[in-house]
């Protein structure tokens, strides 16, 4: 007996290929319960089978934020550390490109407003050519380094993505980028992320995971909109009872989810439906027994 809520997840995984191959950039929309980190991973073992060879001889990766070290860590280990898959939280990866950007940092930081950086820079005897670090997230300046905030970073980056060598550089490393939990993105990181990656004319893909309705943080976007983003609903539920799954539906028509039917519920209806089919087995038996022996008992007919 088919399962709707499997159902539902093998044809939103068929959705997601279909994306990859077709070189569109998509969002994944997938409820509570919905099994996100599941297509996530499938989409990204499919892209190793399909593109592994390819990545690894154009010396490119493709790229998987998330916004925990716990993700980044389940992510890691479900796709065995493969080395054409660079995984991290959202700071990692800005500061992987920003790093090597530090002229284009200077200038950028002095428009940030982060009035406790530009102190830390003034006690030190202002912006002149240091270095910029971002290490613990502590803000603190020298005469040779700069050490920046979390939130600089992706102030930085963000600033950065307007800028068409930039863009350059990350494009020609990460063709494909996957973002877990996209909906807790920084509002403004994640506007420039649609205007200057997805709407931009190249052929780098940003496929988005999660679920608008559950940010959780006062800056996160959101929902992230455009033309050029496939939508894609995941119409499961793996964790929720019936009951609930129904009240979600109710709350949430533009997304219905497809419960799941518990193993014992699937074999108790197989076992039935097997007894059903021994039983009218021998219901016939008993009937032809009676009309070649109808003076004969149902015991012995049954016994023959």
């Amino acid at each position: 007996m088919s399962n709707p809520a499997e159902k539902a997840s093998e044809e939103t995984l068929k959705r997601i290929y279909t994306a990859l191959n077709n070189g569109n950039s998509f969002r994944v929309e997938a409820g509570a319960g919905a099994g996100k980190t599941y297509s996530l991973i499938n989409a990204l073992h499919y892209l190793i089978n399909q593109k592994s060879a390819l990545l690894q001889r154009e010396f490119q990766k493709i790229a998987c934020i998330t916004y925990t070290n716990v993700a980044t860590d389940e992510i890691k280990s479900r796709i065995d550390n493969h080395p054409s898959v660079f995984v991290d939280t959202i700071h990692g990866f800005c500061w992987s490109l920003l790093q090597g950007f530090q002229a284009q940092m200077r200038e950028e930081i002095k428009i940030l407003n982060d009035e406790k950086l530009n102190d830390k820079i003034e006690e030190a005897g202002g912006l002149k050519k240091q270095r910029i670090i971002y290490d613990l997230g502590y803000r603190r300046a020298s005469e040779k380094e700069i050490f920046i905030h979390h939130d600089n970073v992706i102030q930085l980056f963000t600033a950065l993505l307007s800028k068409e060598k930039f863009t350059s550089i990350l494009k020609s490393q990460y063709p494909i980028i996957f973002i877990d939990e996209y909906q807790d993105t920084n509002i403004e990181l994640g506007k420039a992320i649609i205007s200057n990656l997805v709407e931009s004319k190249s052929d780098l893909q940003i496929g988005l995971f999660g679920d608008h309705w559950q940010k959780i943080y006062d800056e996160g976007i959101g929902e992230m909109v455009s033309d050029k983003i496939v939508e894609i609903g995941k119409n499961a539920n793996f964790r929720s009872e019936q009951k609930i799954v129904k009240f979600l539906n109710r709350m949430r028509p533009q997304l219905p989810q497809m419960e799941k039917i518990p193993f014992l519920t699937v074999k108790l209806k197989s076992f039935i439906q097997t007894i059903g089919v021994v039983l009218e087995e021998m219901g016939k038996v008993v009937g032809i027994g009676l009309m070649i022996y109808p003076k004969m008992k149902l015991e012995n007919i049954l016994e023959m």
